[in-house]
């Protein structure tokens, strides 16, 4: 009888391993993505239990729940869910588009919006402007980094942009501007300050979201029917 190798003597695990490596290799950087999350995860464990910061852990992981005012931050929350989905939407058609044999102006237009739209719901989702300003950098000198990489984004793609319906990004560049620049100036009225400030920016990212989720709907009905006439 031929000698097998130890692991092969296990049930199932010679077919458990191809069908880990398989999977592992039509997604990808799975693994990457989740050892870093296990490594990350693990650190933060040792670092708690070597610490005594098993509260601040918690924190980590904690729903910003008000049991008095359950409706807290639910708009902030519709506004994060709703830039998120502008950018997965370019990201993922982004990722059809590579396909094409050749790159068009299209792709280079989503996976720049895509990254424009990531800075912004990384600075709103994580505060960053705020920790930023925190450490002593002007506000002003980090909207008008924002003010200025809108503007170049404007100025390389509007020739694509202008096939499009524009509309809605334009309604959505303005809000935005007065979301971002509405704390300059001293507001006495909270409700006013949480409609200029809040309201345009839902508004916006609305806007954004219904604009981007129409270029990508038309793109990738483009890319399927050249795909059927290459056929």
């Amino acid at each position: 009888m031929k000698h097998l190798p130890l692991l092969d003597k296990i049930p199932n695990f010679s077919s458990s391993l191809i069908f880990i490596k398989k999977n592992l290799s039509h997604v990808p950087f799975l693994a990457v993505f989740n050892i870093l999350t296990v490594v990350m995860l693990g650190g933060l464990s040792i670092y708690a239990k070597l610490k005594n910061q098993g509260d601040g852990l918690e924190r980590l992981f904690s729903d910003p729940f008000n049991f008095w005012f359950p409706y807290e931050g639910l708009l902030t929350g519709v506004s994060e869910v709703l830039l998120c989905v502008a950018v997965t939407i370019c990201a993922f058609t982004f990722g059809v588009l590579r396909q094409q044999k050749s790159r068009s102006r299209s792709q280079i237009f989503l996976f720049f919006s895509a990254l424009l739209l990531g800075v912004f719901f990384l600075d709103d989702r994580f505060r960053m402007t705020l920790i930023l300003s925190s450490l002593g950098v002007s506000k002003k000198l980090i909207y008008l980094c924002y003010a200025s990489g809108i503007f170049l984004y404007v100025f390389n793609f509007w020739r694509f942009i202008r096939t499009t319906a524009y509309l809605p990004l334009i309604a959505a560049v303005f809000l935005l501007a007065i979301s971002r620049f509405e704390d300059l100036f001293s507001v006495q009225s909270q409700g006013l300050h949480a409609m200029l400030e809040d309201g345009t920016k839902l508004l916006a990212v609305l806007n954004l979201a219904l604009y981007f989720w129409h270029v990508c709907d038309r793109e990738v009905w483009r890319y399927l029917r050249q795909q059927n006439e290459d056929r």
